[in-house]
């Protein structure tokens, strides 16, 4: 956990005015959280951070790349991050997550960990789907891509094939259809 030490602040002895902090990360940032979401990448992070007597803002961004795995071909590439998010630390007697980046800080912590708030942004941009540059760029909409299976036969005739799938029942409504 060595390596997640580089992502904390101290802020028992910050004045209250802004300050701005860098922090960048490789491989062993994401090998300190040990799941297999996201493993290797390169990334930089500029943090603005706003002390008041109640309240810490800080304003997280973050640009870079994670190598990935395409879902279709198995390839590894590069895909570029760039998030850019808002954190607000309010101060309380106990430390808690009140959700929507709002969180509630103990007055006492000696430093503010942002390890975990940075590796949740990054993994957030990780896509459902991760697909091979190649593969956008054949101009496929990767969302709306569909394979359609049917039992059609090629030397059919479209008409023939549209007669032969409306039943009997459903031609009684086209009629009615038809009459209007």
């Amino acid at each position: 956990m060595k390596v997640l030490e580089a992502y904390q602040i101290p802020i028992i002895s910050l004045e209250d005015k802004a300050y701005q902090y860098t922090f960048s990360g490789d491989d062993s940032f994401f090998a300190a959280f040990e799941q297999d979401w996201v493993e290797k990448g390169t990334f930089n992070v500029t943090v603005d951070l706003m002390k008041s007597a109640l309240m810490i803002q800080v304003q997280l961004q973050i640009t870079g790349s994670l190598e990935l795995t395409c879902d279709r071909s198995l390839e590894r590439f590069d895909s570029p991050i760039a998030v850019n998010e808002k954190l607000i630390f309010k101060y309380s007697d106990h430390n808690e997550d009140m959700g929507d980046n709002l969180f509630l800080l103990d007055r006492k912590e000696p430093k503010l960990d942002l390890s975990q708030d940075i590796f949740d942004f990054i993994a957030l941009e990780v896509p459902m789907k991760k697909l091979h540059p190649k593969f956008l760029a054949e101009g496929a909409d990767t969302e709306t891509d569909e394979f359609i299976y049917t039992t059609d036969r090629a030397d059919a005739s479209p008409s023939q094939s549209a007669e032969e799938a409306t039943a009997p029942r459903w031609a009684a409504l086209q009629k009615l259809k038809d009459l209007k």
